[in-house]
């Protein structure tokens, strides 16, 4: 049966809007998504933009076999495996960028499975950007955390409120140029067109060797492949690439679950207490071990199997940062779109705009520091945490959910789809409840005001060192769509200090 509405979630009303306003002008799911995704370069400029480094798109459901649209993001071709290694890149300036392929990313969506031109889903962002923006919470919190930075003033005409203190609203005039010769030239442009020698020259002055070329071809990155797939207690997960996201973690956690729920309630404070503990054994594996990351030849089953039976004696550095935007769509015709994508690992990625087209670039290289990188038709490949997923019920429903956060994101959407399967919360419920999170025995956190009383006792017998989750840990929303079996569609928005938005159509 299809679905009874139409549904749009995503980290600003802005690009809600822009998404809903696709739909009801007769473009799928996917023009949605990219219109929608558009529309947040613009509306939620510190977690994303044109100038972001990869992302994401998850598209699945009924009648239609499921894939994933693929932009991750590629070293320089002068570096080598070994000289990323060697090299520390700093967190802000033109040294901090990789070439960006958002743009690459969301016209090869469309290109491939969209039904509307380029031109009329890149208007309403350029609307956006011309009219301004109203800032929500975490727009505010980050230009008062860039106040002062060059960039600011070269892409953003604000509108402060509170004399002067708080950013009430924002314009990108240069930003909306850029978009609108994207809309006038194609994509294409973005790569072929004069952004690519400007970046260049800025690389060249700030010691970072990236031929031209690696730029004009940043299309290539992209790749269109089957989503990874798992099942677990007759429900099967759709997901991003296994070695290159956090997907196989998410489906470890989700292993976890399944077993610790045969037993006990997941509200139990033991329960969740040994979930956290799996949560630890899975990344441990994956990020210590010489071959955890390496998904050739081995079935994701197996996989999962090793990572729970890995029993880690210690632990690796805390994660500080992971700023992404993710957004949800579900059309008529009962599809529906998953998409995760950044500029980060802090808000507004490199913090330096590339000449006066007001794009403001990513962050991207240092991500070549933190996981070695993986190897894919001669190019070395950063490896990321986004897991937009999709998950298909025995009984045929579907649930699109995505989240920010790092190395928190498998676990938030993994404790999401375990409720919904485990324990038959409803999505509003399951996208409230509490979260942990944890990457080794060494230390656990956890959100103790929206978990079971006992939690905290049940945490200790475990980990090392327990501490209170901290809101500003999570660097945005989760947001999720379901539509049931019968038709029925809901939107779950995350109610923590930065809350998602969402509407039904």
């Amino acid at each position: 049966m299809m679905p009874t509405s139409a549904a749009v979630t995503a980290s600003s009303q802005a690009a809600v809007d822009v998404g809903l306003g696709v739909l009801r002008r007769g473009g799928n799911a996917v023009d949605a998504a990219v219109a929608a995704a558009l529309a947040s370069c613009v509306a939620d400029p510190c977690n994303t933009g044109i100038g972001g480094y990869g992302g994401y798109m998850v598209i699945a459901g009924r009648g239609r076999p499921d894939a994933c649209v693929c932009f991750g993001f590629w070293a320089p071709s002068t570096f080598t495996a070994e000289t990323l290694r060697q090299r520390t890149f700093p967190d802000t300036g033109a040294a901090a960028s990789a070439v960006p392929n958002v743009i690459a990313g969301l016209a090869r969506a469309r290109d491939e499975f969209g039904s509307l031109d380029w031109a009329t889903l890149v208007a309403p962002a350029i609307d956006l950007a011309e009219q301004g923006v109203d800032a929500n919470e975490t727009t505010r919190a980050a230009f008062e955390q860039c106040r002062g930075a060059p960039f600011l003033a070269e892409c953003f005409e604000l509108d402060a409120a509170d004399g002067g203190n708080r950013v009430r609203r924002f314009r990108q005039p240069r930003l909306a140029a850029t978009l609108r010769r994207l809309a006038e030239r194609g994509p294409q442009w973005f790569y072929d067109g004069p952004l690519g020698g400007i970046a260049r020259e800025a690389w060249r002055r700030a010691g970072l060797d990236v031929p031209l070329d690696d730029w004009r071809h940043g299309p290539q990155a992209v790749a269109v492949v089957p989503a990874a797939r798992f099942a677990f207690s007759g429900y099967t997960v759709m997901a991003a690439p296994l070695g290159f996201t956090g997907s196989a973690c998410l489906f470890a956690f989700l292993e976890a679950a399944r077993r610790i729920s045969a037993g006990r309630s997941l509200d139990d404070p033991e329960a969740m207490a040994a979930l956290a503990a799996a949560m630890a054994a899975v990344w441990q594996y994956r990020l210590a071990g010489p071959g955890g990351n390496d998904f050739a030849g081995i079935a994701i089953e197996d996989w999962v199997e090793r990572a729970l039976s890995h029993r880690p004696a210690g632990g690796r550095p805390w994660p500080s940062a992971g700023h992404t935007a993710h957004l949800n769509v579900l059309d008529r015709d009962g599809t529906l779109v998953a998409l995760t994508f950044t500029q980060g690992p802090s808000w507004f990625g490199g913090r330096w705009a590339l000449g006066d087209s007001g794009v403001v670039m990513n962050a991207g290289m240092g991500n070549f520091g933190r996981t070695p990188p993986l190897a894919r038709d001669g190019r070395l490949y950063g490896v990321s945490n986004m897991t937009p997923a999709i998950m298909e019920s025995p009984a045929g429903g579907y649930t699109a959910i995505g989240s920010p956060g790092a190395r928190r994101i498998p676990a938030n959407v993994a404790l999401v789809l375990a409720r919904r399967a485990c324990a038959r919360y409803d999505l509003a419920a399951a996208v409230a409840a509490g979260r942990v999170h944890a990457e080794a025995p060494d230390r656990v956190s956890f959100e103790k005001t929206r978990l079971p009383k006992g939690i905290d006792a049940a945490l200790k017998a475990r980990f090392a060192e327990v501490a209170e989750e901290d809101w500003r840990l999570y660097f945005g929303p989760l947001t999720a769509i379901a539509v049931g079996p019968t038709g029925d569609v809901a939107i779950g928005l995350d109610d923590r200090v930065m809350p998602g938005f969402g509407a039904i159509t």
